[in-house]
């Protein structure tokens, strides 16, 4: 069982249901069958009142093509006075095609147009200091024209919509960059990043070092407060206690007290907790482990992008 989560890079991802709804739906007079509460949805497998559908503005018609009308949707629904659902007895049949079926403008040009897409919902959505948190993680949205969001921020205030905090205190509990000791790129002296093994960011993936590209997204970490790692959607891990155990990416998981990384400021090394053993690079390739804290080695030193001189490492 899943639901609509959501990242920093405002992509929709399927995650599993919290604990507060596994419980809720458990309550239910036929728990399999209940309602789950999305936070977003997919863009093609929805249904609306149309009536509401009209009152709320339909799709953002400076959006083009493909890519982001989802979210865009979704942060209005919630924000705006409405709750978002999956219906587990629902059947939709969905075909995905090999290529897209229509142009996106000159070749190559499909990253841009789905970049300016959530930019334009970034720049409607995301207030005060998320917006640009969300340039941190995607600087190269910062390039991109979006267009003018005038009428979709008059439709906003029309609509009485909430802010986007109630959207993360209420819908889906991301955590904002205020939640976070130390943000962005995590680097050695010789301007290597720990990176999610170029973009996959899959379950069990292990981490890997390579060049820094500063361009965020698979390089941009949150180092939270609870002292876990977090990238796109999973927090950093290791497949066991001895040292050579790999870093990998896996859920967060509650339960658990593997998960937990102390920064240590003296010697800028990270500590996995449990263990005791210092995060280093595999000798003989690019995947991150754990090993023998060594403040002589230059691969066990570390530093982070962004820091925030009210919440000290």
């Amino acid at each position: 069982e899943v639901t609509g989560g959501l990242n920093w890079i405002l992509n929709m991802l399927w995650s599993p249901l919290s604990a507060e709804e596994q419980s809720r739906r458990a309550k239910d007079p036929y728990p399999i069958t209940a309602d789950i509460r999305t936070p977003t949805m997919a863009g093609g497998l929805f249904a609306i009142q149309r009536k509401w559908f009209i009152e709320l503005g339909m799709y953002d018609e400076g959006q083009d093509i493909w890519g982001g009308e989802n979210i865009d949707l979704s942060f209005r629904v919630w924000l705006c006075g409405g709750t978002q659902w999956l219906c587990p007895c629902s059947k939709v049949a969905h075909i995905f095609r090999p290529k897209h079926p229509y142009s996106f403008g000159e070749e190559g040009q499909n990253f841009n147009v789905v970049l300016k897409n959530y930019k334009r919902n970034a720049l409607v959505w995301l207030d005060g200091p998320h917006l640009d948190f969300f340039y941190k993680w995607k600087p190269q949205a910062l390039e991109v024209d979006a267009g003018d969001v005038t009428e979709r921020l008059k439709l906003k205030e029309k609509l009485q919509c909430k802010p986007f905090d109630f959207y993360l205190e209420n819908v889906w509990p991301l955590p904002a960059e205020r939640d976070c000791l130390a943000t962005g790129e995590i680097k050695t002296a010789n301007d290597q990043c720990l990176d999610n093994a170029g973009g996959s960011d899959k379950l069990g993936q292990h981490i890997q070092l390579w060049g820094c590209h500063n361009l965020g997204n698979n390089q941009f970490w949150m180092y939270r407060k609870d002292r876990r790692i977090m990238g796109l959607l999973y927090v950093f891990d290791v497949d066991g206690l001895t040292p050579g155990s790999y870093v990998t990416l896996e859920w967060i998981n509650h339960k658990s007290n593997r998960q937990f990384f102390d920064y240590k400021t003296q010697t800028k090394q990270l500590i996995h907790r449990l263990s005791g053993l210092c995060v280093d690079r595999h000798k003989e390739d690019r995947d991150m482990i754990i090993d023998v804290c060594d403040i002589n080695s230059p691969q066990q030193i570390w530093t982070f992008q962004y820091t925030y001189s009210d919440r000290p490492l």
